[in-house]
């Protein structure tokens, strides 16, 4: 207990000492500030999972994928890639300044029957520059 005590005090005095630092012109050192907000754009999705339940072998599903532009910059999705060629995109190529809303629309053609599971990745310019986007559901026979 006694040498937790020393310990203790030997890192206060410690901090003490150098929290009193002084810069070369002779006045106490200021805290540097940091900005906490960023000054890009920030790709918001509504959902980075979209459930296409049930889809009958031969036809195809689409679903849109609702995002805002929540940063500070313009918004421009610059790529989209999926993991198979059953999954198709369209999304919007203009920019989105800041606030602005758009959707981004997932088809999904189904080439066998039963249980599916597909990633879309969206690039932006933004702080969050990809997302993954987890699609999902079950083919059943015509």
């Amino acid at each position: 207990m006694k040498k937790l005590f020393l310990v203790s005090v030997s890192l206060f005095l410690t901090f003490v000492a150098f929290g009193q630092s002084k810069s070369a012109n002779g006045s106490a050192s200021q805290p540097v500030k940091v900005a906490v907000q960023s000054e890009k754009a920030y790709f918001s999705l509504e959902s980075k999972h979209l459930n296409f339940e049930e889809i009958r072998m031969g036809d195809s599903k689409t679903m849109e994928l609702k995002f805002t532009n929540t940063g500070k910059k313009t918004l421009v999705i610059t790529d989209v890639y999926t993991n198979c060629g059953c999954t198709t995109v369209d999304w919007p190529k203009e920019p989105f300044a800041s606030g602005k809303s758009g959707v981004i629309k997932v088809t999904y053609k189904p080439t066998e029957e039963g249980p599916f599971n597909k990633t879309v990745s969206i690039y932006t310019n933004a702080l969050n520059n990809q997302e993954n986007i987890k699609v999902e559901g079950f083919i059943i026979a015509r």
